[in-house]
């Protein structure tokens, strides 16, 4: 009975297990396919519908090719998105930890076997006296500026953005360039649509046809859907472009936002300077290096490169601020903030010695008592 018992437990939990497996492929699988199904329609009515309210061949001819040329942008963005994926230090032998646990138990501890390798010490903002080498005990890797640990996910995620249902994945530094590249053609695309059918529906109420005549509701639904995705996804897609341009991951904004750490999520003491008149006020971001440097960083070097999906970066170390492990900063603020790192640690060690020299005055008046 025993037997029959714990068998019964085990094909109980199996039965879970891939209960849970499945429902958790549905959930992923949904958004590809209402998205992948969405723009599929648009274009259907843009090639098959559309023309029959379009008289000028040559014209329409133009909007189909149009059409295509953008549907083809979006498609493969998105699947650009969920295959290339936000990268992770996972990716990375040389970041990866053999024990963790030793680490955890000795946080500041300067053994050279338990410091994370040179390549990622170099303009480190995690690394200062009260703070350490970030790691991660769930992952067992050293963590780069940036870099997040992502529940839903599962792992940590290099230049973390945000976790998007919409393609169940992270945005990081590896598929940052084509998500917004993909809201962007997403805008434009709709924008396309809502001009086209708009045209065509003012023309048709205006000339009467509606009098004799009936027009195709795939026409009506798509003037309406092209027009809610177009103002939804531009203002996404402007503020993710005033992001880039500042060189701000989404966390990073809300972090300066509502934390008032800063977007080098370094020690908010240090992240300050005092201005002519003695006034505190914040350091500005490290990783700002001016717009237009900030957006070829993310988006390429050329004009190619920032219309075209094409990839900029490599998972190799020797790829340096190409591989999301290393930042460019800004070198006025990162001495700026050193300074303050050390002003800090300075305090600290005397204060310190002050409450050692209390406790130590203390003790020889209990001894004399």
């Amino acid at each position: 009975m025993a037997i029959l018992y714990k068998y019964s437990m085990l094909s109980d939990n199996r039965v879970i297990t891939s209960l849970e497996s499945s429902c958790c492929f549905l959930a992923t699988l949904f958004p590809k396919v209402f998205c992948t199904s969405i723009l599929t329609w648009s274009l259907y009515v843009l090639l098959f519908v559309i023309p029959d309210y379009v008289h000028s061949s040559a014209l329409s001819t133009v909007i189909s090719i149009t059409g295509i040329v953008l549907y083809a942008l979006c498609i493969f963005t998105y699947y650009r998105i969920i295959v290339i994926g936000p990268g992770s230090p996972l990716d990375y032998e040389e970041l990866k930890i053999d024990n963790v646990s030793r680490i955890s138990e000795n946080p500041y501890d300067t053994d050279p076997a338990e410091l994370p390798p040179d390549f990622l010490v170099l303009h480190t903002m995690k690394v200062n006296g009260t703070q350490g080498y970030r790691y991660c005990t769930k992952c067992s890797v050293w963590k780069p500026d940036r870099c997040h640990h992502c529940s839903s996910s599962g792992k940590c995620i290099l230049k973390m953005d945000h976790y998007c249902p919409w393609f169940s994945t992270c945005i990081g530094f590896f598929n940052y360039k084509f998500f917004l590249q993909f809201l962007c053609y997403v805008a434009i695309y709709c924008i396309f649509l809502f001009a086209i059918c708009a045209v065509i529906i003012y023309q048709f109420l205006v000339n009467g046809l509606f009098e004799d005549q009936f027009i195709s509701l795939n026409l009506v639904f798509l003037l309406v859907l092209s027009f809610a995705f177009s103002l939804a996804v531009s203002v996404f897609a402007l503020f993710l472009i005033y992001l880039c341009g500042n060189n701000l991951t989404t966390i990073e904004f809300q972090e300066r936002r509502w934390n008032g750490r800063g977007s080098n999520e370094g020690d908010s003491r240090f992240n300050y300077e005092f201005d002519a008149s003695g006034k505190q006020k914040k350091l500005a971001n490290i990783f700002d290096l001016g717009f237009r440097e900030n957006l070829k960083l993310v988006l390429g070097p050329n004009v190619w490169t920032w219309i075209l999906p094409i990839d900029i970066n490599k998972k190799s170390i020797l790829c340096e601020y190409r591989n999301g492990i290393n930042f460019k900063v800004d070198e006025e603020t990162y001495a700026k903030y050193l300074h303050n790192a050390e002003l800090q640690n300075q305090l600290n060690q005397q204060l310190r010695s002050y409450k050692d020299r209390i406790r130590r005055e203390r003790e020889a008046n209990v001894i004399d008592v």
